[in-house]
């Protein structure tokens, strides 16, 4: 008689999840602002609450904290507004450069293969042509996004300051719906609140030593456009695995183009692996590691599964809400086997 109880209750589960991942991608367009909104408001959180012991009233609170974050985002979009002109200004010097190369690659294949020049030049010009194609639709995407972005960016800094007044009754809603299921629901909320904005200030606070680190390393090197590179590194080390991978060949390829000798893509190579090992070993185990501990195979999963479901917002959303999930599943304990199974094993776990 168990059997059918048991698979019921699996379809049950399986239609769940279908659910929650069909609401997911057919409301991306509400969640994604609020989901962003909730991360800077645990990300704040802390600040307010040092604001008002302080006897600053909380709607005044909340409005420094907010502003301090459109402060810091409208400097970094300049920074790199300035930076992307000057990369643009360059961009004769690499036409020169990707010239000769392409003269190289050209000699190469005639050599090689004894394909003419008038034949290669023929397929790069259709290759060329249905590449403009592309690129004319990703621009008027791009276009499209840059006109709804600040739109986007007031609803998003709209939830936060919302998320940051109301706070107190999300809580006490919260706990009004759980306490009939765990008495201990008021200190697992408060402890995931405290160990989520520490987990988020910890993700933050790992993308500016690193953005300080690649840039000085690559100014070191001898890069051109260092602060450009090294921002765009560390921000992208928010998506793990692929940012740090895609942020580190960004500058390598710029390297290839502009030095003579392959020794300087050697080194910025070199030096990004240098980079990822400190913040693979040393940075993150001691900034966020120790706050919530999520093994590489749950990363990656979830990295896929919000790449499929929100595309690059999903890869950068999935991973913290995860962690803050895994919180939620160790304090409970018909879920700690979930927690367990997205945690690190501890050292000697056969």
């Amino acid at each position: 008689m168990e059997h059918p109880f048991s698979l019921r209750q699996f379809n049950q589960i399986l239609l769940a999840l279908l659910l929650f991942f069909g609401i997911l991608y057919l409301g991306q367009v509400f969640i994604v602002p609020v989901a962003i909104g909730g991360l800077f408001a645990m990300l704040l959180v802390p600040v307010c609450r040092q604001l008002e012991k302080q006897g600053v009233p909380r709607t005044l609170a909340a409005i420094l904290c907010v502003l301090t974050v459109v402060v810091v985002l409208a400097l970094l979009v300049v920074v790199l507004v300035d930076q992307l002109t000057a990369l643009a200004n360059d961009l004769p010097r690499l036409d020169l450069k990707l010239a000769q190369l392409l003269n190289d690659m050209h000699r190469f294949i005639n050599e090689t293969f004894d394909i003419s020049q008038e034949a290669q030049n023929e397929y790069l010009q259709q290759s060329l042509r249905s590449s403009l194609q592309i690129v004319g639709v990703y621009l008027r995407n791009l276009f499209l996004f840059a006109g709804s972005i600040l739109v986007s960016f007031i609803i998003v800094m709209t939830y936060t300051l919302l998320f940051l007044l109301y706070r107190r009754k999300l809580k006490n809603f919260i706990l009004r719906v759980t306490i009939r299921y765990n008495a201990n629901a008021p200190a697992i909320v408060g402890k995931i609140t405290n160990v989520a904005s520490s987990y988020i200030a910890g993700v933050f606070l790992v993308v500016l030593i690193l953005s300080v680190v690649n840039t000085a390393g690559l100014a070191v090197i001898g890069i051109d456009h260092a602060l450009l590179f090294g921002l765009v590194a560390g921000i992208l080390n928010i998506i793990p695995y692929i940012g740090s991978l895609t942020g580190s060949l960004i500058p390598v390829l710029f390297a290839l183009l502009t030095k003579d000798s392959l020794w300087t893509p050697l080194v910025v190579a070199l030096f990004f692996m240098l980079v990822q090992q400190i913040e693979s070993y040393i940075l993150t185990p001691n900034i966020t590691g120790g706050v919530i501990k999520l093994n590489p195979m749950a990363t990656l999963m979830v990295l896929l599964l919000g790449s499929a479901i929100w595309g690059i917002a999903g890869m950068i959303l999935f991973v913290p809400y995860l962690g803050i999930a895994k919180v939620v599943f160790d304090n409970i304990n018909p879920l700690k086997p979930l927690g367990y199974v997205l945690g690190k094993d501890e050292k000697g776990a056969g």
